[in-house]
């Protein structure tokens, strides 16, 4: 028998119902995903607790409206940090400090000639996203290049969701690409 790979844990096909159920809403009782699928809540206990100390859960995070909360404009920019920073910190400790910006939403890493980060940002508006902007251009000029800039009204937000992908992932299929654009009818 194989020794299970914990960086790849096999999930059965329960596992995978129990999760896309979580990914729906994480909030979801063990006992509506047992009553669904036929299983005792004990049963469904059990799973959630596999996927989640097999670190395939992380944890559950609540979907926000930013633009209730006040976040009104969001910019993605693409960064690129000099060698000064390169030579004085290794890329776990520029990603643990990328963390901790309060503003920074989303943070991406990506080997580029041209860009080292991709960073979603959120701003009350536009005036504070200046601010901001024109600090890391001023204040860090040394060490970050602000390669492109896209800001955006989060009323232009389409989408915020995975589940999509997840689907796929979990089912091994592919989605077809005629679906990924408008049908004429």
């Amino acid at each position: 028998m194989k020794p299970r790979d914990p960086e790849n844990p096999k999930l059965t096909k329960h596992d995978q119902e129990v999760l896309k159920s979580i990914i729906q809403h994480a909030k979801i009782p063990d006992s509506d995903i047992a009553q669904k699928m036929g299983l005792s809540p004990q049963a469904v206990f059990k799973i959630r607790h596999k996927l989640e100390e097999s670190g395939i859960i992380k944890g559950y995070q609540p979907v926000l409206d930013l633009k209730k909360l006040g976040i009104h404009i969001m910019v993605f920019i693409v960064i690129k940090l000099h060698s000064v920073v390169w030579e004085e910190y290794s890329d776990d400790e520029i990603s643990e400090r990328i963390r901790k910006i309060p503003y920074v939403i989303n943070a991406y890493r990506i080997v580029e000639a041209k860009a080292s980060h991709i960073l979603l940002m959120g701003f009350r508006d536009i005036e504070q996203m200046n601010r901001h902007v024109t600090r890391i251009q001023t204040k860090f000029s040394r060490e970050i290049d602000i390669i492109h800039i896209y800001p955006f009204s989060t009323e232009k937000v389409i989408t915020q969701s995975h589940i999509g992908l997840l689907y796929e992932i979990l089912d091994k299929k592919e989605f077809p690409m005629d679906e990924f654009f408008l049908k004429k009818k």
